[in-house]
């Protein structure tokens, strides 16, 4: 298995980090790459539930394994030879964190990692690093947009 990971501050509260981790229909709107991400057993995460996804030309089913609102959420998706698993880990940011400064007081840290399994998964972590870096840093940068609606001021008239 090989294990690609990412994580930075966010600004946003660590609760609309979470809720923005969780809400894989915006990623249609705030990821480029997804053409479809759809939550069919219902918008709560439970252990167990699908998520739909379309990411370019490939589509495939994954399952929701790991919900520990509002710290940890992961998902998992197997086929032949293959299998990755996502996992997130959304926390207050803290000093030590790279790039902290006064301005991120209260701001979250949101990790994202994917590890790849199996004969064919690990191929592929092998042979395309550079593409595996980039979906995580696309998954990341996708949330980190939808936490920005997520904490958006209303609009008063």
């Amino acid at each position: 298995m090989q294990t690609f990971e990412l994580g930075k501050i966010i600004p946003c509260t660590p609760d609309e980090a979470w809720h923005a981790v969780i809400d894989f229909p915006s990623r249609t709107i705030h990821g480029p790459a997804y053409r479809r991400s759809d939550l069919p057993d219902g918008p709560e995460p439970r252990p167990g539930n699908r998520i739909e996804l379309q990411i370019g030309r490939d589509k495939f089913t994954s399952l929701m394994t790991v919900v520990q609102e509002p710290e940890m959420f992961g998902h998992r998706t197997v086929g032949p030879g293959f299998s990755v698993e996502f996992s997130y880990r959304v926390r207050p940011c803290s000093d030590a964190d790279s790039g902290f400064t006064s301005d991120d007081d209260g701001h979250a840290h949101l990790t994202v990692e994917a590890e790849y399994g199996g004969w064919l998964g690990s191929l592929i972590a092998r042979f395309r690093p550079g593409a595996c870096r980039r979906y995580v840093a696309g998954e990341l940068a996708a949330i980190e947009s939808a936490s920005k609606s997520v904490s958006a001021e209303p609009v008063t008239e």
